[in-house]
């Protein structure tokens, strides 16, 4: 029995041996396995090592001296005739001792809190910057102190991997060579803060006209905080309460980190203006300003439009933009109340020929061409007419235009169920409000313009624009930027216009046929009228246009289009006062100054360019009735053949198949009744 039990054990005992046998071979080979990822681990970690070191190695430290190298930059109408010369290097270094300590501590609390005991570089901003770069992301700063400096005085402020390795390296080596103190007075130094400034002592003066010595740390805390955004945290251009966000969160920083003792904020400081360097008098800082406030739309920041010498082609027409100013002058006159916008666009591309934002910008900041939001009136008819033919009523559809509680005719003009055709030559404002709230306007939305309310507010610049895209249909997003290259001549960016089809060409062709009826009966009325002889010259060419009165005389605008051009001029009073404040005064007569304004300036802008015809009409649409049509002693026939317009004798305006012309009709009858011919103010031709 013993000697069973002995042998049972041994052969259970031989069984587990030969199970581990079967384990140790696959135990084995997982733990070779593991060693070898160690060691490929290991030896990438190694190589990255090595390429680090190697990189570290080759990368130089510039000398200091590179960052007094800025070059300005210079723009330049579309003729290669420069405009001006930006930036400027304005920069005065003084010690860190001269900076007071509420400075600084602004500066760390807006930009690097843990500038004095934390690593010169932040991994985790670090990565995140790099993993953007690599995605393509959003651009992320991710840079203490000493990178930023780096980053102004030795590198291209391009926000590429290759830069940001370069940025981290130079950093490391700064700090293993130099104190945190030198690092921090050189970027304080050299920073740029907006208006042109670099460095601190440049920024006192250049925002509080005072020296760095004498801020108090309210202002040295706006200081700071413009740092992030210089050209839109700048309190003097408008961002107002961005601009105070900021500067609370850096008070807070300042009081959390001990520069400040807690309690109550101090009130926020009050600014210089913004400019008053005589390069921007006139007309030139407002181009300046729509120049550079594109440049950054399109990814160029300020140190590469202050320092890194850009060659800047614009669109502007240096004729046009030259007559811009005298125009307006000579017919505004000496009232200084009286402000205008101009804008002249290149339909088809969007270009911009030429603006006019104010008598002078150091006086004046406020652009009445980009920022001036005006009531359009009248001048949005055309894109109430448009969203009618686009659903399909016709420019023979008659509507009701009897008086409506709350709205006028010009000068108070019956207009009793005209066809779309009369009611926007003579522009009936009585007609369109019951055609809006018939149809609405979609088709202004599709120019750039706003829909809501009828009519809104516009800007002059999109006015131009939505009026370009009546030539053909086409809109083109409004730029003034055509080339961008470096100072060795290497092109940076070509701007290539946006154009979208935003009518059909038969709907631009009736509308526009439509404003050039009413062009004509304009320009009769300026010709017949002896005040206006000989100060109104009407172009040699079709052009097309309406007026825009405004409920109370608030502003007054005339826009209108050849082939080529097209222009809107807008004028209102900064008091807030009517355009003519004689009681009920006419409103067509305050429409007479942008007339006169438009005209001179599109006579200068198509003087050198050939005679274009605009297409004929499409008569697209059916006529529909919306009321019983006017009685006219002459039933509509067919239209006669258009008579030639001059100077093209061979050319002729098509006409409907259906009516006569309303115009050739109105003579006619007055003919008939014996009456002059001679058209009043107001009436319709």
């Amino acid at each position: 029995m013993a000697g069973r039990r002995r042998r049972e054990r041994r052969r259970w005992v031989g069984i587990a041996v030969r199970g581990l046998g079967g384990l140790v071979p696959r135990k084995g080979r997982r733990l070779r396995l593991v060693r070898r990822a160690g060691y490929a681990l290991g030896g990438l970690v190694v190589l990255v090592g090595i390429c680090l070191w190697a990189v570290y190695t080759q990368v130089k430290v510039p000398p200091v001296s590179a960052a007094a190298r800025a070059q300005a930059s210079i723009l330049y109408y579309r003729d290669g005739t420069p405009i001006a010369q930006v930036g400027r290097l304005n920069r005065v270094a003084v010690p860190l001792r001269e900076v007071p300590a509420h400075l600084r501590g602004a500066v760390l609390a807006a930009e690097d809190r843990g500038y004095y005991h934390e690593p010169v570089v932040s991994p985790t901003g670090l990565t995140r910057a790099v993993w953007a770069a690599m995605s393509g992301g959003a651009r992320q700063g991710g840079s203490g102190i000493a990178q930023q400096y780096v980053k102004v005085a030795y590198l291209d402020p391009r926000q590429t991997l290759t830069r940001k390795v370069k940025e981290l390296f130079i950093a490391v080596k700064l700090n293993r060579s130099r104190s945190r103190d030198w690092i921090l007075e050189q970027y304080l130094n050299t920073v740029y803060f907006g208006r042109g400034a670099y460095g601190v002592q440049a920024a006192a003066q250049a925002y509080f006209r005072k020296d760095v010595g004498a801020l108090t740390p309210a202002e040295s805390a706006l200081l700071a905080g413009v740092i992030q955004a210089p050209s839109y945290l700048d309190p003097a251009l408008g961002h107002t309460a961005q601009t105070q966000a900021r500067w609370r969160y850096v008070i807070d920083g300042m009081m959390s980190t001990g520069v400040l003792p807690k309690g109550p904020r101090p009130a926020f400081p009050r600014v210089a203006p913004t400019h008053t360097d005589p390069l921007y008098g006139g007309q030139r800082g407002y181009l300046i300003e729509r120049i550079t406030s594109e440049l950054r739309r399109r990814g160029f920041d300020d140190d590469a439009i202050y320092r890194r010498g850009l060659r800047v082609t614009t669109t502007l027409d240096r004729a046009t933009q030259d007559e811009a100013p005298r125009a307006v002058a000579g017919a505004v006159g000496g009232d200084k109340d009286l402000e205008t916008g101009l804008a002249s666009v290149r339909p088809g591309t969007g270009e911009i020929l030429a603006t006019y934002g104010g008598r002078d910008y150091l006086k004046h900041q406020y652009d009445n061409a980009f920022l001036a939001d005006l009531p359009a009136g009248s001048s949005f008819h055309p894109f109430i007419l448009a969203t009618a033919l686009q659903n399909g009523v016709g420019l023979r559809s008659v509507v009701d235009g009897s008086p409506l509680k709350g709205v006028r005719n010009d000068d108070d003009a019956k207009a009793d169920a005209p066809d779309l055709l009369t009611a926007a030559a003579n522009s009936y404002n009585t007609v369109f409000a019951r055609l809006m709230a018939r149809t609405g306007a979609s088709a202004a939305g599709r120019v750039g313009l706003p829909t809501r309310p009828a009519p809104p507010r516009i800007h002059a610049i999109d006015q131009a624009a939505a009026y370009a895209a009546l030539v053909d249909g086409r809109y083109a997003e409004p730029h003034i930027v055509a080339r961008v290259t470096d100072s060795s001549g290497k092109t940076l960016l070509t701007v290539r216009p946006h154009v979208r089809r935003a009518l059909s060409p038969g709907v631009a062709a009736d509308v526009t046929f439509a404003l050039g009826l009413g062009a004509k009966a304009d320009a009769a009325r300026r010709v017949l009228d002896p005040k206006a002889a000989g100060t109104r010259p009407v172009l040699d060419r079709p052009t097309a246009g309406t007026i825009g009165t405004t409920d109370a005389n608030a502003a007054a605008w005339y826009c209108g289009y050849t082939p080529s051009v097209a222009t809107a001029v807008v004028t209102y009073r900064a008091s807030n006062r009517p355009l003519i404040n004689r009681g009920d005064a006419p409103l067509r007569e305050a429409a007479d100054l942008p007339a006169t304004i438009w005209t001179a300036v599109m006579t200068t802008a198509v003087a050198d360019g050939p005679v274009e015809d605009f297409p004929p009409p499409a008569w697209v649409g059916t006529t529909r009735r919306f009321a019983t049509p006017t009685p006219s002693p002459t039933p509509p026939t067919s239209p006669p053949a258009a008579r030639p317009y001059a100077p093209s004798p061979k050319k002729t305006v098509p006409t409907s198949p259906r009516s006569i012309d309303p115009s050739e009709l109105r003579k006619r009858q007055e003919a008939k009744a014996g009456r002059s011919p001679i058209v009043k103010p107001g009436a319709t031709p």
